[in-house]
């Protein structure tokens, strides 16, 4: 009984755990919401949910990013409370921009109107809650973040037991679970932090160090949600829905996908840099098995894609099976890649990396009124799946062009 209680107590297992909790929920609350909203109704939610991703980029950019770097350099009480206001301040000028849009003249925001206050409250909940576990993963508070992650599983009873749930009620009860999770991080930050946002040399490190990280991210959100997004606009919220559910479901491979980046970019990178040409060649067959297997999963997806959504979202989805079938192929394509994009990273073609996504944003924006124009929902995957072709050429083009390999 010791010996399991000193494991709980280990930092690693700690990690880990809120790491399932986290992701978990996240996870399971996207299914959920799809069986209890209509599919337009879960097609709003997703589409504010884009809109939350990129204000999150935005603040993690300018705030959270070069927090990381700085705490390792001199963490101190000042620094942590600067972050901690500029985050609200950061928060208010969201929230201001977001009642702003109330009264723009565009008939593809009336929804969006309707709901303001519901969405000014979900999306600056769900950014302090998301600034509060970063900062406090920084400042290695575990425990801490364990505790508002669990906080945060009260949303599920909240939305179980709700019989006629409305987008924007969901949009509340999510936003005042995130703003009651944030809480003890909040507390913390207040106890333990200078309270002081006079700080010239921090403003303009936060500036220098941000304004390129925001560029960077806004670029990659833009890349990677610009054909989903437009979806919702140019096909309506119940296509969105259907495609955001898929999305979610394959989250899961993502979280696989971004544990294997993690695992081989180091563990290659000091391989390569050792010369050990050898090992690295068993590591390469050894990431190959892993792509075969995640390969056939998504492969039992692709065939059994009308009982999978179905199960996901329940029969209301029947019609959208097809979708399960696109994004498997994409996916197909995605680990394709990871090789290649392994190479890219860790033989330092960091230029190359950020032209790989120019070129795919590009290729959205000159694309996507025809794809989705003419192709509906198979354009949309279609565009994802272009985006990630486009990218793979470029990037072995340019290794073969520069004769430079990493697994041979």
């Amino acid at each position: 009984m010791k010996n399991i209680f000193k494991i709980v107590q280990k930092h690693s297992f700690l990690v880990l755990a809120d790491q399932m909790i986290f992701s978990g929920s996240n996870f399971l609350l996207a299914f959920l919401l799809a069986r209890k909203l209509s599919i337009s109704g879960f097609g709003f939610f997703s589409s504010v949910l884009l809109i939350t991703y990129l204000l999150v980029a935005v603040s993690n950019a300018l705030i959270v990013q070069p927090f990381q770097i700085l705490a390792a350099k001199e963490f101190g009480k000042k620094s942590l409370g600067f972050v901690f206001q500029a985050a609200l301040l950061l928060l208010l000028i969201f929230a201001l921009l977001i009642f702003s849009s109330a009264f723009l003249p565009f008939s593809v925001l009336t929804i969006f109107q309707h709901h303001i206050f519901s969405i000014i409250i979900f999306i600056s909940a769900y950014i302090l809650q998301d600034f509060l576990r970063k900062v406090l993963l920084i400042t290695d508070k575990i425990k801490l973040v364990l505790i508002i992650d669990s906080i945060f599983l009260l949303v599920f009873p909240l939305i179980a037991i709700q019989e006629n749930l409305s987008p924007g009620k969901s949009l509340m009860i999510v936003g005042w679970v995130n703003g009651i999770a944030s809480i003890p991080g909040i507390y913390h930050i207040v106890r333990n932090s200078d309270l002081s946002i006079k700080n010239s040399a921090l403003w303009k490190y936060h500036w220098n160090a941000g304004k390129w990280l925001v560029s960077a991210s806004l670029l990659q959100w833009f890349s990677s949600n610009f054909f989903t997004l437009a979806a919702g606009i140019y096909l309506g919220a119940s296509a969105l829905g259907a495609l955001r559910l898929v999305q979610s479901f394959f989250g899961v491979i993502n979280i696989i996908l971004q544990t294997v980046e993690n695992y081989y970019i180091p563990k290659t990178a000091k391989l390569y840099y050792e010369d050990q040409e050898s090992a690295r060649k068993t590591l390469f067959k050894n990431m190959v098995q892993w792509m075969t297997a995640l390969g056939i999963v998504i492969g039992l997806f692709f065939v059994f894609s009308q009982p999978l959504i179905a199960l996901l979202g329940g029969e209301k989805y029947l019609q959208y099976g097809f979708v399960v079938r696109l994004i498997s192929v994409l996916y197909l394509l995605i680990i394709y890649s990871y090789p290649t994009r392994i190479s890219i990273r860790v033989l330092e073609q960091n230029k190359a990396f950020f032209t790989g996504y120019c070129i795919s944003f590009l290729f959205s924006v000159l694309s996507f009124h025809f794809l989705l124009q003419f192709g509906g929902l198979y354009g949309a995957v279609g565009g994802l799946a272009m985006n990630q072709i486009l990218m793979i050429a470029y990037w072995k083009i340019l290794l073969n062009k520069k004769k430079i390999s990493l697994w041979t």
